[in-house]
């Protein structure tokens, strides 16, 4: 039996009002490994390398992502090796008996991960928020 996730890459965006908005890109259900020490574990690594950009120059040496769409699908294109595990949901999908809920957003050219424990009898938990390295830490700390 897997360990379900999902991960949604959250686009944000201030209204006109100044208002903060969010609105999922896309979802990736992910079968197996999904807790915090695997897909976690994983997520963070690979986020960690990337700063989201908007614009990109012909000389960026950087690993960038030209804005979140342009991420959303570096993460299927690195994530997805062969058939069954990874699918690519619904921006909206919810309820797929996940374990664990990874929510990419951005900030100022910053990536964040929010990471919610799933426990429908009680609701989301949140365990995590903030950059793809302070999760690193984290999961060193916590399962060292």
């Amino acid at each position: 039996m897997g360990t379900r996730s999902l991960t949604k890459v959250i686009d944000t965006w201030e209204d006109k009002s100044g208002k903060q908005q969010r609105k999922p890109i896309t979802t990736m259900y992910r079968q197996f490994d999904g807790y915090l020490d695997g897909h976690g574990l994983e997520l963070a690594e690979w986020l960690s390398q990337y700063t989201v950009v908007n614009g990109m120059r012909m000389d960026e040496t950087r690993k960038v992502a030209n804005g979140m769409d342009c991420l959303a699908a570096q993460m299927f294109a690195h994530f997805k090796k062969e058939a069954g595990n990874i699918y690519c949901m619904h921006p909206d999908a919810e309820d797929c008996w996940e374990e664990y809920l990874y929510e990419i957003s951005e900030i100022d050219n910053e990536i964040f991960l929010t990471v919610y424990e799933m426990r429908y009898e009680k609701g989301a938990t949140e365990i995590f928020h903030g950059t793809p390295e302070e999760l690193l830490t984290k999961i060193e700390l916590d399962y060292a």
